[in-house]
């Protein structure tokens, strides 16, 4: 049987009204190489991508499942997760949602208004809650260089995942990724400095053992 891999990409989006939402820069582009490669190298793929985001390539072994909201990604989560080995949470989850939900209607410019802002679930940490002894979590941390290494290690231990891959908040729309991986175990990998997204996928296939032992 096919080892089974469940991979978020791309942004959350926050409706504010049914025009206007709360966002961020990512494009996806990291997540669909790495479910590309994971297809490739024989893992059954299900991809959890944002909406807005750039399209993934098509294979036979790879599923694509597409999200707006928190909420809606939560939602597919709880669906997909249980029936998968890996969890790869490279999407980028806001971290606040308009409290009460969206308005009901557009919002007119000359409105001056104050929106009030509730925090998100905790997408990450609620998957390692449920976790299997044989499921294993991979999780991102993004951040300014200078604090990036104390970040990354702060939020592995928060959320109790096996593996957080750091990188710069330059990695975001960028082609290229300086990436340094820590594991719960306190041990530290580097994969080649500023490495294509795509080599970087398949990196982190030749060392996923490692990582999540």
């Amino acid at each position: 049987m096919s080892p089974t891999i469940l991979i978020t990409a791309g942004a959350t989006r926050e409706q504010i009204d049914h025009v206007r939402f709360l966002g961020n820069r990512s494009s996806g582009h990291l997540g669909c190489q790495l479910a590309l490669a994971f297809a490739v190298e024989g893992f059954h793929t299900t991809l959890l991508l944002g909406a807005g985001s750039e399209s993934p390539s098509c294979h036979p072994r790879l599923e694509t499942h597409v999200f707006s909201s928190t909420r809606d990604l939560e939602a597919l989560l709880h669906q997909h997760w249980p029936s998968h080995q890996y969890l790869i949470m490279a999407a980028a989850v806001a971290d606040f949602t308009p409290k009460g939900g969206a308005a009901q209607e557009k919002i007119p410019r000359e409105a001056e208004m104050i929106l009030e802002l509730v925090p998100t679930p905790d997408l990450v940490a609620g998957a390692a809650k449920t976790a299997r002894d044989d499921q294993k979590i991979i999780a991102f941390a993004l951040g300014e260089m200078h604090t990036l290494e104390q970040v990354a290690k702060d939020k592995l231990k928060r959320k109790c995942v096996d593996a957080i891959v750091a990188n710069p908040l330059q990695s975001m729309d960028a082609q290229n990724i300086t990436a340094t991986v820590y594991t719960k175990d306190g041990r530290t990998f580097s994969p080649p400095p500023t490495i294509s997204k795509s080599n970087f996928a398949r990196w982190l296939i030749q060392h996923l053992s490692e990582l999540c032992t």
